[in-house]
Formats: C-alpha cells, structure tokens, sequence
C-alpha cells in the first residue's frame, strides 16, 4: 500500500471518531459542516448538536467536545477553508 493510499485509508478512519459523546457526532459530521460554511462554534452546534447534550448542561455549558471542534474550526481558519 502505497502512503498516499494509507493516507487516505487513515483520513477516513479518522472522520469514523466520535467526537460528541453524548450525541453520537463524528469528526466527519464536524468536517462537512465546516467544509460547507460552519466558521463558529454556534454554527457547528446549530448544524451538528454537537456540544448541546447533557454533558454541556451538568459541566455549566461547557462540554468535552468543545475544545476538539474549536481546534477544528482554527485549523480550517488557517487553511483558509
């Protein structure tokens, strides 16, 4: 297997990972959104629910997956996506 062939094979294993727990959202939910006009936070949970289930309201708001789909949203910021 060639490595852009690997490449590829990890990009998709990659998109499989849950990011939101609590609603169940991959990375690649996350991806698309971002890739189809998500540029905030508010517009991934508006689009996705990530980030709006119960472990955001026990943790006043603050949930596990936040600080993933932020790093997500600079590092498309910084592509230029």
């Amino acid at each position: 297997m060639s490595s852009e062939d690997e490449a590829l094979r990890q990009k998709i294993l990659d998109s499989y990972k849950v990011v939101c727990i609590c609603n169940k959202i991959k990375k690649g939910t996350i991806e698309r959104a971002i890739a189809n006009g998500a540029h905030t936070l508010a517009d991934l949970k508006r689009i996705t629910r990530a980030g709006t289930g119960p472990c955001g309201t026990e943790r006043g708001g603050i949930t596990r997956c936040t600080p993933v789909m932020k790093e997500m949203l600079e590092k498309a910021a910084s592509r230029g996506d």
